[in-house]
């Protein structure tokens, strides 16, 4: 049986908080769902290179060809989190362009700034050190060790 897109974009949004996506949702769930499936699609070549299963999708289903299980659903969800919070860094360096340093580090937005890299650098960290545990566990599955 397939894994259908929601139920990785929904362990995602157990840990991202927006206030737009919220909104969204509120007004027009197909493009809440796009937007999502989106951030999710972008991280997804991500935890590929280090997947024992095939990652292959079908978008006219909005599912993975593969019955994913929970390890291999929480790794891209949180690629789904990574690409989401990249993002919202993204938007606060934009705001900082027109700004001068002192009114940018005046603002709320400019001094979160570091805290929020240091926040998305260690996401990443925990998803590589998933990816690597989630290897471990099917070590008997990887063509180098004799799996298929």
């Amino acid at each position: 049986m397939a894994t259908s897109f929601d139920s990785v974009i929904d362990m995602a949004l157990i840990i991202i908080r927006d206030y737009k996506l919220d909104a969204l949702y509120e007004s027009d769930e197909n493009s809440f769902k796009q937007i999502l499936q989106g951030y999710m699609l972008k991280g997804l070549p991500k935890f590929e290179v280090s997947a024992i299963k095939s990652l292959e999708y079908n978008l006219t289903n909005r599912e993975f060809v593969e019955d994913l299980d929970d390890v291999e659903i929480d790794i891209i969800s949180d690629w789904t989190v990574i690409m989401w919070y990249t993002d919202q860094i993204q938007d606060v360096l934009e705001f900082k362009e027109p700004l001068s340093d002192v009114d940018f580090k005046r603002l709320a937005t400019g001094q979160n700034l570091k805290p929020r890299q240091a926040y998305l650098q260690e996401l990443r960290r925990k998803a590589k050190q998933d990816a690597t545990n989630y290897q471990f566990m099917h070590m008997n599955e990887l063509p180098y060790f004799n799996g298929n």
